[in-house]
């Protein structure tokens, strides 16, 4: 390791001498940031936040991981050689890490969970467990079952030539000490607001729309925030509906990545596979509350009673609850609406428990 952080300073310094021996210390453009460096670094850093973080959750998120959407070969294949030049991450790295998140969230086996390691823990040191997490033995065995082709395996194989790259040319356009600037914003961006903003803030606050077994939480609400990581502070509804490519669920929520998704469809870039929204949801919801009526005899008996008293029978009486599930204009009597609420509720404490009436 050592002879490997040698090897690479060596040859930044000596790409460094060369570039300002013969184009000078600002490069092609340089002078740009020099003549204003905060407004240019400011709009660098939202912008490439902006680019890296939607590549990222287009491609390594809702298409390989979720399977959600299916991109373009083309154009999946610049989101990854992006993501390899600008952060070294790889898909079968983020993928079969990410897999492991899920399929333990929140739990001590979880590889950046702030409900047991500290909101402060995998904020700055969150980006050190998910290189570790990478060696895992149950997480090489998810590694396996990954697909790639040879430029896959090449950037999986060889990390830090991608940034190595990019770091080259940005010290050839912006000259070598604003180059190096550049990149270290570049480094910053996966550890700062992926893992450590998605996997930290929107695990730790937030509001919940579904009762799902971990602490995940939305935060779409700090909108600047959730443009910046394309949409992926509304954690709790995918962690939720983890196919659905689209992390809407609400009326007044915002996925910036989805509204892309919606674009490349158009465009014939992408095709939606899954994806859940406020309709969706209702009318899953509605097929989920219907059911266990049938199956819980409590609840099957008080809705026979309250059919016969309204003089209709049971299953015109489940069809009206059910359309007014959906959201359809059906009108109910109250003690019908209070009877719903408390299936519901029901219907959110067995799925937390896991419990079914098989």
């Amino acid at each position: 390791m050592f002879i490997l952080i040698s090897s690479l300073v060596a040859s930044y310094a000596a790409v460094a001498y060369f570039l300002q021996a013969t184009m000078g210390s600002t490069g092609l453009i340089g002078d740009v940031i020099s003549n204003h460096p905060i407004i240019f670094l400011t709009l660098y850093t939202v912008l490439m936040t902006h680019i890296t973080i939607t590549c990222m959750s287009l491609s390594f998120h809702r298409y390989h991981t979720h399977k959600g959407v299916v991109l373009n070969k083309a154009v999946d294949t610049v989101m990854q050689v992006w993501l390899w030049l600008v952060t070294t991450m790889s898909k079968v790295d983020w993928v079969s890490v990410h897999i492991y998140h899920h399929a333990h969230s929140d739990t001590e086996k979880d590889p950046h969970s702030p409900v047991h390691k500290g909101l402060k823990h995998v904020l700055f040191m969150g980006v050190f467990d998910y290189t570790a997490a990478k060696s895992w033995p149950e997480v090489q065995k998810i590694k396996k079952t990954i697909k790639t082709n040879k430029l896959e395996l090449f950037m999986y194989n060889n990390p830090f030539i991608g940034p190595a790259i990019m770091t080259v040319i940005l010290m050839v356009v912006f000259g070598p000490w604003w180059g190096s600037a550049l990149s270290f914003i570049n480094f910053m961006i996966s550890p700062i607001f992926a893992v450590g903003g998605v996997n930290a803030l929107a695990h730790w606050f937030g509001y919940k729309n579904h009762n799902y077994h971990d602490n995940s939480r939305n935060l779409g609400f700090v909108f600047p925030l959730n443009f910046l990581v394309c949409g992926e502070m509304d954690h709790n509804n995918h962690h939720a509906h983890q196919r659905s490519c689209s992390f809407r669920h609400k009326w007044y929520e915002f996925d910036i990545g989805y509204a892309y998704l919606v674009v490349m469809k158009k465009l014939k870039l992408a095709e939606l596979k899954v994806v859940y929204n406020s309709k969706t949801l209702r009318q899953e919801l509605s097929t989920k509350v219907s059911a266990l009526i049938d199956a819980d005899q409590r609840f099957r008996k008080r809705c026979e009673e309250m059919a016969r008293e309204m003089n209709v029978n049971y299953q015109e009486l489940k069809l009206r609850m059910e359309e007014y599930m959906k959201g359809e204009k059906v009108k109910l009597e109250k003690s019908v609406r209070q009877f719903l609420e408390e299936v519901e509720r029901t219907l959110a404490a067995n799925q937390r428990l896991k419990l079914s009436y098989n």
